[in-house]
C-alpha cells in the first residue's frame, strides 16, 4: 500500500521521493541536479549495520518541497547508490522552519511550519507511511540545472587537460584539488571513455607492470638520490642527444637537465650536488644510487663524495628494476613529453624542450606515495597553476623597444615552450628557433593556434657513421674520453677555492681587506707605544753614547786649586794623555772592576778638557 501511495504521487508530481529522518546527521541526496557546488571525494558513512563505503561526494543543495518552499543544504551528501534521498529535520530547522506532527481524518502527517508576525504558518504536509516514516516529493531548483551544464563543459576540460599535460582522470582531480582556486574545483572530471584525445592514444603507450614489492623509503628530504640517462633520442635537439633525470626517495621531487654527450654527465650531477647542498644546507646528501653505466665512473668525483660523506651505490649490471625511481621518471616524462609534441605543429626535434616542460609539470602533480605533491612537500604550500599554459601554442611577446616605431606593432607571434617561473616564460623563434624568455605579465597567449617552425631556414644535418660490427652496447656512439674527468676535477677546483674564501654572513672576523680590492691601501700607520704620531724623531748627540760612564774617575775636590797658567795646562795634559793611553790598554781587564764602582762612578764628565778643573 505505501509503494503504490509513493509511485503515484512519484508519476503525478514528476519529482523524487524523499524521506524526513530524525535520525539522521547529513541529507543525502541521489541526484547531481540537486547540487549547485559538488565536489567529489570517496567517504565512508556510519550506519547501523556498520560502516558502508556509499558516499562518492559533497557540496552545497538546493530543494525544493511540492509546496515551493526551497531547502538550502550546505553539507549535502552525493550517494549514487542510494536507492532513495533523504532530508535531515537538523537542515529543515536551520532554514528557519519549525516542525510538528499533526492528525487529520485519522490520518498522521508532519507540518513544516513558518512563525512570522506572531503568526504559525503551515507551509508542507508530510504523509506518513505504515512504517511510521514520513514522505515527501522533491525536485530540483532550476538555477541548479543551468549551474550543472555549466560546470559539465567538457571544453573546460580538454582546454585544461592539454595545459597540465595530457594527465589522466584520477590526476587530473588531485592536481585540481591541491591547487589555488583552481576553475575545475567544482567541475565534472570525466573518465577516459568521456572524451577523445588524439595526442594521449598517439603518445601513450602503457604496458600494465607486474606486481612490485613497494620498499618503505626513508622520510628525510635528500637522503638518497636516484639518477639515470635516457638517451641517444633522434633527431637530435640542437646540440642536445640525451637527458639526465635526479629523483629525490623521499618527496619525489626531480631534477631534469639535457646532455650533448654522456662525458659531461658527472660534471652536471656534481654542479647538481653543490646547487643542492647550497639551498637545503639542513638536508644533507647521504646517498647517491647509479648504475654501472661507464660515464659514471670518475676516480676524482669519488674522492670529492668522499670528502663530504656521500656514499656512492652501485646496481647490478643489467638489473634496471633497482633503480625503479629514476626508470620510472623518465617513462613518465615520455609519456607528458610525446602528447605535447603530438599536440602541436612542431617537428620532433623540439623534444629538449618538450623535456623540460615535462619536468616541470611533474612537479605539480600529487604522487603514489604522497596525496600532496612534491613541489608543496618541500615549499610547505599549494602551487600556483595559473601560469600555466598549452606547450606549442601561439604567444605575442613585446618587441624591444629599439626594433620597434611608434606606428609599428608592439609585438611578434613566437611559441611557447614552457616557463622558468611563473613570472618567466620560454619561447622559440618560429623562423631562426632560438630560445628566449620574456615576462608572462606583458604577454598574450591564443592556446587555439600552434605555429610552426620554419624548417627550411635550419635544414638538418644528416650524419654518416661506419657500421659497427658485433658491438655489445651503443658506446661506440658515444665513447668516453678525458673530457669527463677534465669537468669534474675543474667544478672541484672552483668548489675549493669557494670553499678558501671566508663567508661574510657566517663569520665576519675572517673577512680581511685583502679580499676587497677597493680598499686595499693600508688604513693607518702603526706607530710604537711610546711615541707621538706628530713627534719628531729625537736627533742623538755625536760622540759617546748618552748614558755611558768616565773611564777616568773624576778626582773629588780638596780645596785646592790648581794654577791656570800655561805650565800647569801642559802638565795636566800631558797627564791626562797619558792616564787615557793606559787606560785604553787596560780596558778589557777593567771592565769587571767598572761594574763594582758603577755606583760611584755615575758622573758624566764633559767639561773636563775645556775647564781643567778637578
Amino acid at each position: 500500500m505505501d509503494q503504490q501511495i509513493m509511485c503515484s504521487n512519484h508519476e503525478s508530481n514528476k519529482s523524487d521521493i524523499c524521506l524526513a529522518d530524525c535520525a539522521t546527521t547529513h541529507t543525502i541526496l541521489k541526484n547531481r541536479e540537486y547540487f549547485s557546488n559538488l565536489n567529489l571525494a570517496e567517504a565512508n558513512v556510519q550506519t547501523i549495520s556498520g560502516i558502508s563505503n556509499l558516499i562518492n561526494g559533497s557540496g552545497r543543495a538546493n530543494i525544493m518541497l511540492p509546496e515551493g518552499t526551497k531547502i538550502h543544504v550546505d553539507d549535502a551528501l552525493y550517494s549514487e547508490k542510494s536507492r532513495r534521498n533523504l532530508l535531515s529535520f537538523k537542515d529543515i530547522r536551520q532554514n528557519g522552519y519549525h516542525i510538528e506532527t499533526m492528525n487529520e481524518n485519522n490520518r498522521e502527517f508532519l507540518y513544516v511550519t513558518l512563525v512570522s508576525n506572531g503568526k504559525k504558518e503551515v507551509l508542507e504536509k508530510f504523509s506518513a507511511l505504515s512504517s511510521g516514516l514520513y514522505f515527501t516529493h522533491i525536485r530540483h531548483v532550476e538555477t541548479n540545472v543551468v549551474l550543472n551544464k555549466k560546470i559539465n563543459d567538457p571544453k573546460t576540460f580538454i582546454l585544461w587537460h592539454d595545459r597540465l599535460g595530457h594527465p589522466g582522470s584520477s590526476m587530473m582531480r588531485r592536481i585540481i584539488n591541491n591547487s589555488q582556486r583552481h576553475p575545475l574545483r567544482s567541475h565534472k572530471i570525466f573518465s577516459a571513455g568521456d572524451y577523445n584525445c588524439a595526442s594521449c592514444s598517439q603518445g601513450k603507450l602503457i604496458v600494465k607492470p607486474s606486481p612490485s614489492k613497494i620498499v618503505v623509503e626513508s622520510s628525510v628530504f635528500l637522503e638518497r638520490i636516484q639518477g639515470d640517462i635516457c638517451g641517444p633520442i633522434h633527431p637530435h635537439c640542437g646540440p642536445f642527444r640525451y637527458f639526465m633525470v635526479l629523483i629525490d626517495a623521499s618527496t619525489r621531487w626531480s631534477h631534469v637537465c639535457l646532455l650533448s654527450t654522456r662525458n659531461i654527465a658527472f660534471a652536471i650531477l656534481l654542479a647538481q650536488i653543490i646547487k643542492l647542498r647550497a639551498q637545503f644546507p639542513d638536508n644533507p646528501i647521504k646517498t647517491i644510487c647509479l648504475d654501472n653505466a661507464k660515464e659514471f665512473q670518475s676516480q676524482a668525483f669519488k674522492n670529492y663524495c668522499m670528502s663530504i660523506g656521500i656514499t656512492i651505490e652501485r646496481y647490478v649490471t643489467h638489473v634496471h628494476t633497482q633503480n625503479g625511481l629514476a626508470e620510472s621518471l623518465i617513462k613518465r616524462v615520455q609519456l607528458i613529453a610525446r602528447p605535447l609534441i603530438m599536440r602541436t605543429k612542431l617537428s620532433t626535434s623540439v623534444w629538449g624542450h618538450a623535456v623540460l616542460h615535462a619536468a616541470s609539470i611533474i612537479r605539480y602533480r600529487p604522487t603514489t606515495y604522497h596525496e600532496h605533491s612534491p613541489m608543496q612537500l618541500i615549499l610547505g604550500q599549494q602551487p600556483n597553476t595559473s601560469h600555466l599554459k598549452i606547450f606549442g601554442c601561439a604567444v605575442y611577446v613585446p618587441i624591444p623597444p629599439p626594433d620597434r616605431t611608434k606606428m609599428s606593432p608592439q609585438r611578434k607571434l613566437e611559441i611557447y615552450v614552457g616557463f622558468n617561473s611563473s613570472s618567466i616564460i620560454r619561447y622559440l623563434e618560429p623562423l631562426t628557433w632560438d630560445l628566449f624568455t620574456a615576462r608572462f605579465a606583458d604577454c598574450h597567449f591564443d592556446e587555439a593556434i600552434f605555429p610552426s617552425l620554419g624548417e627550411d631556414k635550419k635544414p638538418i644535418q644528416k650524419e654518416w657513421r661506419e657500421i659497427a660490427w658485433n658491438a655489445s652496447t651503443l658506446s661506440h656512439y658515444d665513447p668516453r674520453t678525458n673530457q669527463c674527468e677534465l669537468e669534474v676535477q675543474k667544478i672541484i677546483h672552483l668548489q675549493q677555492i669557494a670553499n678558501q674564501l671566508p663567508d661574510v654572513f657566517t663569520d665576519a672576523k675572517q673577512v680581511t681587506k685583502s679580499h676587497i680590492p677597493a680598499v686595499n691601501a693600508p688604513a693607518r700607520i702603526d706607530v710604537s707605544v711610546q711615541q707621538n704620531a706628530r713627534e719628531p724623531t729625537k736627533r742623538l748627540k755625536r760622540g759617546r753614547p748618552v748614558g755611558s760612564n768616565d773611564t777616568i774617575p773624576r778626582k773629588r775636590k780638596m780645596g785646592v786649586k790648581i794654577n791656570t797658567n800655561q805650565n800647569s795646562h801642559e802638565k795636566a795634559q800631558e797627564s791626562f794623555d797619558k792616564d787615557l793611553s793606559e787606560q785604553v790598554d787596560s780596558d778589557e781587564e777593567q771592565l769587571p772592576l767598572e761594574k763594582k764602582e758603577k755606583d760611584e762612578n755615575n758622573e758624566i764628565s764633559i767639561n773636563y778638557l775645556n775647564s781643567c778643573k778637578i
